[in-house]
């Protein structure tokens, strides 16, 4: 059983609870997830099954989508509603134009400063686990890519807006930053996560209606482009060799016979697809004693 399940994360558990419940749901070990989601926010939480625990890091670097409301005049320890909230001094009002204007500064490859409280890792050890002991720490800014941000309702000091954006964005860090920006201090008061790549929230299931043949198969979740292996190509791709390039795609996702083989990587100075990662287990098993026999011949 291998594949890809969206499900639709409810506020209050942990992306961690929400794959343990899957694993005694579905009765496999083997389950992980695709880009975690804070226990206050909601909504697309991609679980990999099987072999496809593997694969996960290509859906968690594809495109986002997320619906969010900043409260405006304080901020928050760790960014967002969990926090300890502290008034901001002196703080600015302002109106929607004013909210408008600022916000091209924020569109585009941008440098974020993640949240203190966050799962990134300072000398080995969760930024976290450092804050809840009271340390001070500096996270050095990351180059984020945020392609659009709409208003949907403004009603000071509360604004509701939708971010479309690449992986490793913080939203809680966007609010943070848009607060300072307008002199008022903002934090992250809800947080919805309404698309990962292709898999939106109208897709995704109730973590408590999850089942077995709702999972959605590599062939058809894997966010990459295809191509058709040979019969001669597969055999040398499932013992780990390379074989002629014929795109330009720097990754592919390689089929054969419609199966799920490999993730391949295109080498342009040889111009050759290199194996990065193999799955002979999706073929059936009268190819692979197929190609053990012709390799023995």
């Amino acid at each position: 059983m291998d594949g890809f399940l969206p499900i639709n994360k409810p506020k209050g558990i942990t992306s961690h609870d929400a794959v343990a419940f899957a694993r005694r749901r579905l009765k496999i070990r083997k389950i992980g997830h695709a880009g975690t989601l804070d226990p206050m926010a909601t909504g697309v939480l991609v679980l990999g099954i099987g072999s496809a625990t593997r694969l996960l890091e290509f859906i968690q670097n594809t495109e986002k989508v997320y619906e969010a409301e900043i409260t405006f005049g304080a901020t928050s320890s760790t960014d967002d509603a969990e926090g300890k909230l502290t008034d901001f001094p002196n703080s600015q009002n302002f109106n929607q134009a004013d909210f408008e204007k600022i916000l091209p500064e924020f569109i585009g490859e941008i440098h974020q400063i993640p949240p203190q409280f966050s799962a990134l890792k300072i000398a080995g050890e969760a930024a976290y686990k450092i804050a809840r002991r009271g340390e001070k720490m500096k996270l050095p800014p990351r180059l984020v890519q945020i392609h659009e941000i709409k208003i949907h309702r403004f009603n000071f000091p509360k604004v509701e807006i939708s971010v479309r954006c690449g992986s490793g964005t913080y939203i809680r860090s966007l609010a943070r930053d848009l607060g300072a920006r307008l002199e008022s201090g903002g934090y992250l008061s809800k947080l919805t996560r309404t698309r990962v790549g292709s898999f939106e929230l109208n897709r995704a299931l109730p973590l408590r209606s999850i089942r077995a043949e709702k999972i959605t198969s590599i062939e058809a979740g894997l966010p990459l482009p295809p191509i058709s292996l040979t019969r001669g190509e597969a055999e040398k791709v499932q013992n780990g060799q390379k074989i002629s390039a014929r795109t330009s795609e720097p990754r592919v996702a390689a089929f054969f016979e419609n199966r799920f083989l490999a993730i391949l990587v295109l080498e342009e100075k040889k111009h050759s697809l290199k194996p990065e990662k193999v799955f002979p287990q999706n073929l059936p098993a009268e190819k692979l004693i197929e190609f053990a026999l012709r390799k023995i011949s």
